[in-house]
């Protein structure tokens, strides 16, 4: 895993597209619409994830699996870092573009923190520390060559050094089994309104304190 420095405002982009791509264009199980719920088009996806990721680069979150680019992952939390204060008023400026305004981005925040509230916000009031996966994507020619797995064994290798947990949320059903398979577990399941829910997912830490 490798943390991504240096790279130009074309790089970031590139990489900003290739991400937003897999999201717009990934195939919701038939339970689910995610996000494409309340996003409706490529650009407006290329808007939504662009902000993440350049939030994420200049806040050095985001990582690589190579040099090749074959996966990328952004994290946070505990020893890992997060959005600068600057970078994330953006971020919210440009989330409200992409999903239509203000009101809309209200309605999207409060679906995804329904029903109990994130993972995130009940290991914050318990007081835990953490480390969170915001992103996780494999690129299309890299998919079913497990990436997906050299990436969250990488995670989970830093996550044991540090003696902290690993969290993470999802909008679809496969794609918690996924995450499952490899060794992360249901924390809860939400149901975050029609068609939409929130898989939220966790990895206790493997070694002793």
């Amino acid at each position: 895993m490798k943390k991504l420095r240096g790279l130009s405002e074309r790089e970031v982009e590139d990489i900003s597209r290739q991400i937003a791509d897999s999201f717009y264009d990934y195939r919701y199980n038939e339970a689910d619409r995610g996000l494409l719920k309340y996003i409706h088009d490529r650009e407006a996806m290329y808007t939504y994830i662009g902000a993440i990721v350049r939030a994420a680069y200049k806040s050095g979150l985001l990582y690589a699996t190579s040099d090749r680019r074959e996966g990328y992952l952004i994290l946070s939390g505990e020893g890992v870092g997060s959005i600068g204060v600057v970078d994330g008023i953006k971020m919210i400026f440009a989330e409200k573009k992409a999903l239509g305004g203000w009101g809309k981005l209200k309605d999207f925040v409060s679906a995804c923190f329904s029903n109990g509230g994130s993972i995130e916000t009940r290991m914050k009031k318990a007081k835990r520390k953490f480390i969170r996966i915001e992103v996780l994507v494999v690129r299309p020619e890299f998919q079913r060559q497990g990436y997906m797995r050299k990436m969250l064994e990488s995670v989970c290798a830093l996550a044991d050094k540090k003696h902290l947990p690993i969290i993470l949320d999802t909008d679809d059903m496969d794609k918690s089994q996924r995450y499952r398979h490899l060794g992360m577990k249901l924390d809860r399941m939400r149901d975050c309104g029609e068609k939409f829910h929130m898989y939220d997912l966790i990895r206790e830490c493997r070694t002793a304190v």
